[in-house]
């Protein structure tokens, strides 16, 4: 159990002296705001390489590819230049920070920007409410007005019935008046007559 101490004792001492050599200087090297750039670039890339992952599939489209070739450099470029950066964390801290700052405006933009269609989806919404709401009025009105020309007619028959019940109701008054005339009138005709005779014998 000792020896088996000892040797990985020995065996830390030995990875702990070997030297860690730094990355080169990369050729050609990336400035620092060029390298925020593109770090930005690639995380907005990545955050939406998870929302939009099948249609970037099925379009066979590599969207850091298409980073580096915006930013004229290619991925041998980039990893050398990363490693480079890497090394000096002090810079890279740096960088990193302002790729934070950058993505934070972006959010602040994006929340604007959702606010400003939420609130246009909203009054979209109201505007529709009160176009339903008008149409409903229209058919309710439609339908009253339907109701009233139905009374209407309604009330109008009942007149014209009530107008010809009183046109039959004079004509019979009429003809009532006129026969009662010519019963009088034959009916005195007729007693003259009796009397005549009368007088006659």
């Amino acid at each position: 159990m000792s020896k088996l101490i000892s040797y990985c004792f020995v065996l830390l001492m030995v990875i702990s002296c070997q030297s860690i050599e730094k990355a080169p200087l990369p050729d050609p090297l990336i400035d620092e705001n060029q390298m925020v750039e593109i770090l930005t670039d690639i995380a907005f890339i990545r955050a939406g390489k998870t929302s939009n992952k099948k249609i970037l599939e099925n379009e066979s489209i590599n969207p850091e590819a298409y980073i580096l070739r915006k930013h004229g450099i290619d991925s041998a470029v980039f990893a050398q230049n990363n490693a480079w950066y890497s090394d000096n964390l002090d810079t890279y801290s740096t960088i990193f920070k302002r790729v934070k700052i950058n993505l934070n405006k972006e959010k602040r933009v994006y929340e604007r920007l959702k606010k400003r269609e939420d609130s246009v989806k909203k009054i979209k919404d109201s505007i529709k409410k009160v176009e339903d709401s008008i149409k409903k009025a229209l058919d309710t009105l439609s339908d009253k007005e339907k109701l009233i020309r139905e009374s209407l007619r309604e009330k109008d028959s009942l007149k014209l019935k009530r107008i010809k019940d009183s046109l039959a109701l004079k004509e019979i008054t009429q003809d009532h008046k006129l026969k009662s005339r010519k019963d009088l009138i034959t009916g005195k005709n007729k007693k003259e007559e009796k009397e005549k005779k009368k007088e006659e014998n």
